[in-house]
């Protein structure tokens, strides 16, 4: 969702990011030569500038949320891919019924096919960077469980003392849920691609009607053969011998 309608009254809002870790506040935003704001200018918890594109925003009541390039271009895909997969198929329903020519249907299936492969490379595209992502996580969560193994050994052993354990234990648990936070979005857009792809595998294709009449006319050898047989012998007559008496 864009939020550049109402951009001077954003600024002091919080930011966070998808799993709501709070990453700074809006301390102005940067225009292009039209006086349009394009990006925010975010004082981070660090005390650093951070600069964010107007398309990675979106709205949460009073809250900023930041979302990752990946899961913005999931959402369109997921939004865009069944809308062209839907026309597809009505403009397969049109040939069938004869509703549109077949040049027309021609032009209009190479664009729609166009479009559909293109958004199956691209969901083929935005799977592999999720692996890599979750990937990252999984190496995320070993360094955690590796820093925590030293934290508690040490205390154990009194090298230690409670004060700094229970201050370094606290940090690097909530690391922990965020990591794990991070990695079931990521799966949970992985899903949603997968889904998104399956519909269409799924999804059945009519038949223009030409194609029909074309398999109903064109019967298969062995009904041919037994048409044949059967014709045959219907034109058979009894020869009937008369013997004189």
């Amino acid at each position: 969702m864009s939020i550049s309608v109402n951009a001077p009254g954003l600024v002091g809002k919080s930011v966070k990011d998808e799993n709501e870790k709070e990453i700074g506040k809006v301390v102005s935003f940067l225009i292009d030569s039209s006086g349009q704001p394009q990006e925010a200018l975010v004082e981070t918890v660090q005390g650093q500038l951070a600069r964010y594109p107007f398309d990675l925003l979106d709205m949460v009541k009073d809250e900023i949320i930041v979302v990752s390039d990946v899961a913005k271009k999931i959402e369109s895909l997921t939004e865009q891919l069944p809308k062209i997969r839907k026309k597809r198929n009505i403009l397969d329903k049109l040939a069938a019924n004869k509703v549109i020519s077949s040049g027309i249907y021609d032009n209009l299936c190479k664009e729609f096919d166009k479009a559909l492969k293109e958004m199956r490379n691209e969901a083929q595209t935005l799977i592999e960077a999720v692996d890599k992502q979750v990937k990252a996580q999984d190496e995320q969560l070993k360094t955690l469980q590796l820093a925590r193994a030293f934290l508690e050994i040490e205390h154990g052993i009194g090298t230690i003392n409670e004060e700094t354990y229970q201050q370094s234990i606290i940090t690097i648990l909530r690391e922990v849920k965020n990591t794990q936070q991070t990695k079931l979005s990521l799966l949970r857009a992985k899903d949603k691609i997968a889904d998104a792809l399956l519909e269409e595998k799924e999804e059945p294709k009519p038949e223009p009607a030409e194609e029909k009449k074309v398999e109903a006319a064109e019967a298969s050898p062995e009904v041919k053969n037994e048409i044949a047989t059967q014709s045959k012998e219907s034109k058979q007559t009894l020869t009937v011998r008369v013997t004189e008496g």
